[in-house]
């Protein structure tokens, strides 16, 4: 079932707090902590950090493009790579705390924290990398191409992560190989989505978004016609969202098989987010923000500042805030809304 793109607008339904400009394109992914403090990077190569209002409280210059996406570590710490090679560590007010550099290349996409306070992420050079945080020593899977997707959790702790040589790989927290899956394509930026215990969506340049099982075994595959750049989303009754090159925005049953799309005009690289009453909101590359409801129907769509290639995040006070490729950081305040398709 195919929905075609429309022109239900929410403009009445969604209110700018705030906007911010950097002055470069922004694809890092934004972050949120306890308190609401936003922190991004861009490709001016500053780290951006703003209070729950957007009001922009501190800025730090790396020395390299910030493409890779913030993460909250287990002490509230703000952990980023930048393509200068450092890892940065910041408290949310954003004062730095600390810099790390591995060794180990550029970084592109997020860190994960594992519960023995091991950092994993991805480089262009040496592969895999786990961290250990308390006496700074490395131990690394070797890769020979880039690592540009970004690890997750599984399992018991496990991690999923997809390269650039095609592969779909399952470690464990010794860095040691648990299984792997072959693809067609490069796997960039997308993040395993944990689907139940045992299975778990990963998409792929190759224009598909498999399902694997915890063991890193592939159960299914679903073929669009466009690259899956995004992280899916799994719902409560585990459906699946996610968008794709080929300008859908789909939604699959569990078991990976198609349940409904929707035809937004330009390609989807930005991962699905869901407010907190249920709703669904992907970005597309046309610049506009789309909602739906927990059933995949369509409820309206709303234009930012800019095309959308990151991921959008949803503070507590039901603010979304969504950067774009020219350089926007927008706070949007969602009012409860209800439309008919």
């Amino acid at each position: 079932m195919s929905e075609k793109y429309s022109c239900n607008f929410l403009d009445e339904s969604v209110e700018t707090i705030s906007s911010f400009k950097s002055s470069k394109s922004i694809f890092s992914s934004p972050v949120f902590t306890k308190n609401d403090h936003v922190i991004v990077g861009s490709h001016d190569k500053n780290i951006y950090f703003f209070d729950k209002d957007g009001t922009l409280i501190n800025t730090y210059k790396t020395n390299g493009w910030v493409h890779a996406s913030p993460a909250i570590l287990s002490d509230g710490t703000i952990a980023i790579g930048s393509y200068d090679g450092f890892i940065y560590f910041f408290n949310e007010n954003g004062n730095l705390l600390k810099k790390y550099q591995p060794k180990t290349g550029s970084m592109f996409t997020s860190i994960i924290e594992l519960p023995n306070r091991l950092l994993v992420f991805g480089t262009n050079k040496k592969g895999i990398i786990f961290y250990n945080q308390d006496d700074s020593t490395s131990i690394i899977f070797p890769n020979r191409k880039w690592v540009h997707g970004t690890p997750g959790k599984i399992g018991d702790n496990n991690i999923a992560i997809g390269t650039n040589d095609k592969h779909i790989y399952v470690l464990n927290s010794e860095a040691k190989l648990v299984s792997k899956v072959k693809t067609k394509g490069w796997i960039m930026h997308s993040a395993p989505s944990q689907i139940n215990n045992y299975s778990f969506a990963i998409g792929s340049y190759d224009k598909s978004l498999y399902i694997c099982n915890t063991n890193g075994n592939l159960i299914s595959s679903f073929k669009t016609k466009g690259r899956i750049h995004g992280s899916p989303l799994v719902l409560n009754d585990s459906k699946i969202v996610f968008g794709s090159f080929d300008r859908f925005i789909y939604f699959l049953k569990p078991d990976g098989s198609l349940f409904k799309k929707f035809r937004t005009s330009k390609k989807v690289v930005s991962s699905p987010v869901l407010l907190n009453d249920g709703t669904i909101i992907v970005g597309s590359f046309d610049k506009y923000l789309y909602f739906f409801t927990a059933a995949g129907d369509f409820l309206g769509k709303y234009k930012t500042k800019g095309k959308i290639f990151s991921t959008p995040i949803i503070l507590s006070n039901n603010i979304i805030v969504v950067c774009t490729t020219n350089g926007y950081i927008e706070f949007l305040q969602i009012k409860p809304f209800t439309l008919s398709i």
